[in-house]
């Protein structure tokens, strides 16, 4: 799905207030016994009177749909989620006089967090007025003296409650400051300017009817032009810079199952990312299941030249109605195996087009005799090459080729029937040129047979192989015996982009008529080969792949299948 997405940067900006520290200790030493928490004895005190980050984002241009172009006005307000409260786990680091970072003994909080005093080892005249402080957020650090200071943003992240911004630290968040000497014989007074960029996601379901039935369940965001957005970063105080590796393009957030409405709902389910400030375009993945139909998949936004700024939240909104098509047979490429018509020739009304439909006139000999058609299958025994509809088809050998060298790419689609997800997808395989022209070199053998038809020199994995030696020559259309290909390929997911794409063609899973009956449309892709099999005078060789294939994960293999059913019949390339 190609979708085109626009994003205006408002401007955003810090709300930051540097208060006097309290002058009468009466209140203070009150405040401590409200919080239940005590400073440890002895240290220094560095007091901020202010939330960890106040950060807004005034709005942005949601995404163009059928030329109707939507603009939402989202605004970050305190008690809203925009603010993040200082917690119990938070820490500082201050620069002593001998320009050594200490690292803070203690915390106390003050109004559920929104103002804290930390307590730093020493006393007052270890520091400077005016010495700078540091946040690295709960998982940053200092590796040891005279080492760069990191920030740590986690690759993979966990959200258990919708709109939660408290805990940005947790996830990379990070800010420095200077302190100054308020006249108070113990305390600093600072405040944070706050050096992460922030995301906000708000995603809706404009489709009234599938809005409830759906949850949002993961968004992974990656970076397409070269940039890193976790792992471990140098901090220098003013910018999030060079990665220690291992850094990553990419976050993925699972989600506790959030809710969708069909606009964008920040209490529901508004996620928050902190990430590197820069210029990034964007490849924003949502994964939405239906609980009810068991249909999940992942719903793509992409973001172009996107320039992130320190302690700006960045609010993304986006419509993750699926916009793929509903899956629906084409019936006029279904056939019995080399049947000279179509399955449902001259009956294409009475077709089921719906997992589970039945039809009625369709191929049989002993209950619509009369009815045939020409749509029965090509019978007999023996070596038999397909004459008639299977003529185009590979044959079998090249579907060995195509599932073995062929780097076998899984694409899950998901479209909207009726208020609910049903599933489609399919396998990407590479082109038997691009085949023959990457192993030429590799010590892989290729041969050809019968006029020039291509022939597999059956150099197969060994889970993949099962009757024939490593190394030897097997031409599967005349093999003898009832060897035949067998064992499953993984196939990668979707998640792995094609290198070339130019040297792919795709199979969508176009499922299989059983009798009347239309099954695995979406799970299953199903085709015949030109070959039937020597040994089996009912049988023919097909590719068959599989959403859910071995070990549960998508699959595909070279194998039988009665020559009776109704499958696709196309030319690969």
């Amino acid at each position: 799905m190609k979708v085109k997405t626009i994003i205006k940067t408002g401007q955003l900006f810090m709300m930051a207030v540097l208060l006097a520290a309290c002058t009468n200790e009466e209140i203070a030493q009150d405040k401590k016994k409200e919080n239940g928490t005590e400073a440890p004895k002895g240290g220094v005190v560095f007091a901020t009177n202010d939330t960890k980050i106040s950060a807004k984002r005034r709005f942005i241009d949601e995404d163009e749909f059928a030329g109707a172009k939507t603009r939402t006005n989202i605004k970050h307000t305190p008690g809203n989620g925009a603010d993040a409260y200082w917690t119990s786990s938070d820490n500082i680091w201050v620069k002593d006089k001998n320009g050594n970072w200490q690292q803070s003994i203690g915390i106390e909080l003050h109004d559920g967090g929104a103002s804290a005093e930390f307590t730093l080892p020493g006393s007052k005249s270890d520091y400077a007025d005016g010495c700078e402080v540091r946040y690295t957020g709960i998982s940053g650090f200092l590796p040891s003296v005279g080492k760069h200071m990191l920030v740590s943003i986690a690759t993979n992240q966990s959200r258990f409650s919708a709109n939660d911004f408290s805990r940005a630290g947790d996830w990379g968040d990070c800010g420095s400051g200077v302190a100054h000497n308020t006249g108070n014989p113990d305390k600093f007074n600072f405040t944070l300017s706050h050096k992460s960029s922030y995301l906000c996601f708000l995603p809706r379901c404009g489709n009234a009817a599938l809005a409830p039935n759906v949850q949002l369940k993961n968004i992974k965001i990656t970076v397409l032009n070269g940039g890193h957005i976790s792992g471990l970063f140098i901090f220098d105080g003013e910018n999030i810079g060079t990665g220690t590796p291992p850094v990553y393009n990419n976050i993925e957030v699972t989600l506790q199952n959030f809710p969708l409405s069909t606009t964008a709902n920040q209490t529901a389910n508004a996620t928050y990312l902190a990430i590197p400030p820069g210029t990034y375009d964007f490849l924003i993945d949502y994964t939405i299941r239906d609980w009810a139909n068991n249909v999940e998949g992942p719903v793509v936004q992409t973001l172009t030249n996107v320039t992130l700024n320190k302690g700006e939240i960045n609010d993304v909104i986006y419509d993750i109605t699926p916009q793929t098509p509903v899956p629906v047979p084409v019936v006029g490429s279904y056939y019995m195996w080399d049947a000279v018509n179509p399955f449902w020739y001259g009956y294409e009304s009475f077709a089921p087009t719906v997992n589970g439909g039945q039809g009625q006139h369709y191929p049989d000999k002993d209950y619509n005799p009369g009815e045939l058609n020409n749509r029965w299958f090509h019978e007999g025994s023996g070596v038999i090459t397909a004459s008639q509809s299977c003529a185009i088809c590979p044959n079998v050998n090249e579907l060995c080729w195509y599932v073995t060298l062929g780097d076998p790419h899984w694409q899950s689609n998901i479209a909207v029937s009726n208020g609910h997800l049903v599933a489609n997808g399919g396998v990407w395989l590479k082109k038997k040129a691009a085949i023959i022209r990457d192993n030429s070199g590799s010590g892989q053998a290729f041969s050809a047979a019968n006029g020039g038809t291509a022939r597999f020199s059956n150099r197969f994995p060994s889970n993949y192989q099962a009757n024939t030696s490593p190394g030897t020559d097997t031409d599967w259309r005349i093999t003898p015996g009832s060897s035949f290909p067998g064992g499953y390929i993984p196939i990668i997911s979707s998640s792995s982009a094609l290198s070339t794409p130019g040297d792919y063609f795709f199979l969508p899973t176009t499922g299989s008529y059983g009798g009347n009956i239309l099954v695995s449309l979406g799970v299953l892709g199903q085709y015949w080969s030109s070959n039937a099999h020597p040994q089996q005078p009912v049988a023919a060789y097909i590719l068959y792949f599989s959403r859910f294939g071995g070990a549960g994960t998508p699959s595909m293999y070279v194998g039988r299948s009665s020559r009776r059913l109704g499958l696709v019949v196309r030319a690969f390339e």
